[in-house]
């Protein structure tokens, strides 16, 4: 690769020159992290479930690629997607697609291992082939081969379908059948904008999208009746919140001075406002746990001043505080108090939140462990499950040492993570 001391970055030729050489650079290092996933992998094979059927919570098999693949065990993933900086989750996702390939795909493999082959795309026509019988992925590898450096997402859809009706026409005709399985109304409520707004999306049959199209524009054209002065697009958004909390449109009972009534909606919200240097990310915005954003605070007094909001106040925690327990049961309180500081599960790179998890005694409570906040820390069911059964062990920082929250991981193979409320970093 060229260096960009010896270069003239203001000349476009050397830009191109650089930023070539780069992309060569990047794609050969993510070849060969995506090799050594798939090696990983097939250097993991599963152990007899009969271990794990005797005992709950120890390590499963996990079938993470196609039928006719090597299940592997289940705990390998974690650790191989923390060395590389991934969630749980997302390292499943990236070992499965290079198994799904060098298991399954052995062409196509091969040309990835040639470097002919991003891994970008590559991982697309694994992903693509996971549902296939091994009949149909053959004949997808035998026709993709030649050109997978070059199809695209629609060329490889093709294909897999081709291949599907081919090889299995009663598959294709049941996923057919089931196709009113895709219908679904997304609400992405954890990617809120900073003024409160998220978006939605949907997929339904045109008869349930028509009616859905009379009865916002019949509930818009009402608001307007009522004097909303907002635009079109932002009253039919309105709509649906009416629709939401009643099964009927805008009702005109009269009460008092004529005025119509309108449907009260229920506000649950876990808000956190912290003046203290340091433990607020988001400045003077409030911190919404539930959908993990920030939430500008006149959004916030907005919906907290409307007389249609019913307003539910929870009681505030001193984070500072230490509590603890005699018994192993976690108190209510106690249990808030851990959710609160950790907020996620704090095994390393993973976002799920603290209060769909575990709360787990980190020094074990049959060896002399306490019911207590410096004790105490959430794990979601998986990773808990981890740290049980499978030798990760981890331990809080000293006080001063990090913010609250921050705990020092060690792995199986003993690499070292640092986890804090700001994320995850190699200790």
């Amino acid at each position: 690769m060229a260096s960009t001391t010896n270069q003239d970055l203001r000349d476009p030729r050397s830009l191109l020159v650089l930023a070539r050489d780069a992309r060569m650079v990047a794609d050969d290092a993510e070849r060969s992290v995506f090799i050594a996933a798939a090696q990983w992998a097939l250097a993991h094979p599963a152990a007899d479930e009969w271990d794990s059927a005797c005992v709950p919570g120890t390590e499963r098999t996990l079938a993470i690629a196609g039928q006719g693949a090597p299940l592997v065990a289940e705990f390998c993933i974690d650790e191989f997607a923390a060395a590389i900086g991934l969630s749980s989750d997302a390292g499943h996702y990236y070992v499965g697609d290079a198994l799904e390939l060098a298991a399954r795909l052995p062409r196509c493999w091969r040309r990835v291992e040639a470097g002919e082959v991003a891994v970008w795309r590559a991982r697309k026509i694994a992903q693509a082939t996971r549902l296939l019988s091994p009949e149909a992925v053959a004949l997808v590898d035998q026709r993709l081969a030649s050109f997978a450096h070059s199809i695209g997402g629609r060329g490889i859809e093709q294909t897999v379908r081709a291949a599907e009706a081919e090889a299995d026409p009663e598959v294709l005709r049941a996923r057919r059948e089931a196709a009113d399985d895709k219908r679904h109304v997304t609400i992405y409520s954890r990617h809120v904008d900073f003024h409160g707004r998220v978006d939605i999306e949907g997929a339904l049959d045109l008869a349930d999208a028509l009616d859905l199209e009379d009865a916002l524009a019949a509930v818009a054209a009402q608001l307007k009746d009522l004097g909303c002065t907002e635009s079109l697009d932002a009253r039919r958004a309105m709509a649906l919140g009416e629709l939401a909390r009643r099964d009927h449109a805008l009702t005109f009972e009269s009460a008092g001075m004529g005025e119509p009534v309108r449907s009260k909606r229920t506000l649950h919200l876990y808000v956190h406002i912290s003046h203290a240097p340091g433990q607020n990310p988001f400045g003077t915005a409030a911190r919404v746990e539930n959908t993990r954003t920030a939430l500008d605070l006149d959004t916030l007094r907005s919906w907290c001043t409307d007389p249609d909001t019913q307003l539910v106040v929870r009681p505030v925690l001193d984070m500072a505080e230490q509590r603890s327990s005699e018994s192993y049961e976690i108190p209510t309180l106690l249990r808030e108090q851990v959710i609160l500081r950790d907020v996620t599960c704090v095994f390393p790179h993973c976002t799920r939140p603290a209060r769909s998890a575990d709360i787990d005694h980190i020094v074990p409570w049959d060896e002399g462990g306490s019911t207590s906040t410096d004790n105490l820390a959430a794990l979601c069911r998986h990773h808990h499950r981890i740290k049980t059964h499978h030798g990760w062990t981890y331990e809080p920082l000293e006080p001063g040492a990090g913010p609250p929250g921050s705990y020092r991981w060690t792995s199986p193979h003993g690499q070292h993570y640092l986890r804090t409320p700001t994320g995850t970093t190699t200790a």
